[in-house]
C-alpha cells in the first residue's frame, strides 16, 4: 500500500487521533453523584492505562453481543480532543454512547454508567448528547466530537495469551487488550524497543481495527487511530507508526516471537 507522507503522519499523531490520558490526562475529574444510577447490565472493566478508546471499543462488542432486551441496538463511540492555548490540541478522551431499555446511555471509563437525559430519536445529535458527558470534564476545552461505527468482525481462530505474570506492564496491559478485543475481531500484538534516559526499554502495542481504521493502542501513550487502512499483520505500516510515536524505536517484531523488521531511515 501507499504511505502517506511521514510529514503529514507526525502531524497526524500530534493532532485528536491520540486519544488518552484516560485515567492520568490533563483534565480534572468532577467527584461522581452520591446516588450513582444501577448499571443497565454487568461489565467487567479491563483496568488499564490510557484505555478509554480500547475500554470503549470492548463496551462496544460486549453491547452488541448481549442485546440486551431492546428492540433497537445501537451504539456508538464519541471521541473528541482537547485544546490546549489557541493552537494546541492535546490528547482526547473517548465514551461509548448506547441504547437500552428505550433510553439513551453513556459509558465513561472514568465515571461509569450514566442515562443521558436524551431521547432516543435524537441519539445521532452530538450537539444534544455531548453536553452531559463533557460536563464531567468542566476544565478541559472539547474539540473535534466524533462519532465512530464499526462495521461486523470475525474473530480470529486463536486470540493472544494474556501474559499477566510478565515483569512489564505494557506488556502485561497490551496482551490483556489483545485477549479481550480477539473475542469478536482480528488483532496482533508487536514488540519493540526504545530509548529512554540512556537506557534500552521494551514495550508493547495491540493492533486491531475499528471503523476500517487501524488502530494501535500504547499503555503510555493511548491509542492512536491511523488516518488510512491497513490490516492488523501489517508489519511495515505498523512499524512507521510505532517509530512516530516513539521516535528512535527499533526492532518492531510480532509477539510473541516473530521476525525483526527494521523500518528503513527517512
Amino acid at each position: 500500500m501507499r504511505l502517506i507522507e511521514l510529514k503529514v503522519l507526525a502531524v497526524l499523531v500530534s493532532g485528536v487521533l491520540l486519544l488518552g490520558g484516560c485515567k492520568s490526562g490533563p483534565f480534572t475529574m468532577v467527584p461522581a453523584p452520591p446516588k450513582a444510577p444501577k448499571p443497565p447490565f454487568t461489565y467487567e472493566p479491563l483496568n488499564v492505562h490510557n484505555s478509554c478508546f480500547v475500554e470503549s471499543v470492548n463496551f462496544y462488542d460486549h453491547y452488541y453481543d448481549k442485546k440486551r432486551e431492546t428492540a433497537l441496538p445501537w451504539a456508538r463511540i464519541l471521541d473528541w480532543g482537547n485544546q490546549e492555548g489557541d493552537f494546541g490540541i492535546a490528547s482526547g478522551h473517548a465514551v461509548t454512547v448506547f441504547v437500552l431499555h428505550d433510553q439513551l446511555w453513556a459509558y465513561d471509563v472514568n465515571f461509569g454508567f450514566e442515562p443521558l437525559g436524551v431521547e432516543v430519536p435524537r441519539r445521532g445529535d452530538i450537539t444534544e448528547v455531548s453536553p452531559p458527558i463533557f460536563a464531567k470534564y468542566p476544565k478541559s476545552h472539547q474539540v473535534f466530537a466524533r462519532y465512530r461505527d464499526d462495521f461486523p468482525q470475525v474473530a480470529q481462530s486463536k486470540r493472544p495469551d494474556f501474559l499477566f505474570y510478565h515483569a512489564s506492564s505494557d506488556i502485561r496491559d497490551v496482551t490483556h487488550v489483545a485477549n479481550e478485543l480477539a473475542r469478536f475481531r482480528p488483532v496482533s500484538v508487536v514488540e519493540f524497543n526504545y530509548s529512554e534516559g540512556g537506557r534500552i526499554e521494551a514495550s508493547a502495542a495491540t493492533a486491531f481495527s475499528f471503523g476500517a481504521r487501524l488502530c494501535l493502542y500504547f499503555p503510555r501513550k493511548g491509542t492512536f487511530i491511523s488516518p488510512a487502512r491497513a490490516d492488523v499483520h501489517d508489519l511495515k505500516w505498523i512499524a512507521y507508526v510505532v517509530q512516530h510515536i516513539y521516535p528512535g524505536a527499533k526492532d518492531v517484531r510480532p509477539q510473541p516471537g516473530g521476525y525483526l523488521f527494521l523500518p528503513p531511515k527517512s
